[in-house]
């Protein structure tokens, strides 16, 4: 992203939208990332190469849950 990263577009939208769900995916799924995610009011944290986790994050977040991959806790 040319302007900001992903944790601050989160900050961002989160400010006008507390509501709002945000699942991000991300090439590196560290846990020093799942940390700022959530700080940002990110709700969800997958891998991109991690399919067969990307449709139970969308489903738990979704569903008002949160979501941050094995690989992120790791």
């Amino acid at each position: 992203m040319p302007k900001m990263n992903g944790i601050e577009a989160a900050r961002h939208l989160t400010q006008r939208h507390p509501d709002a769900l945000i699942l991000m995916v991300t090439t590196d799924p560290s846990k020093k990332l799942e940390l700022e995610a959530r700080r940002a009011g990110i709700k969800g944290l997958c891998g991109k190469y991690e399919m067969a986790s990307l449709l139970k994050a969308v489903e738990t977040v979704m569903n008002g849950g949160t979501y941050f991959s094995e690989t992120a806790a790791a």
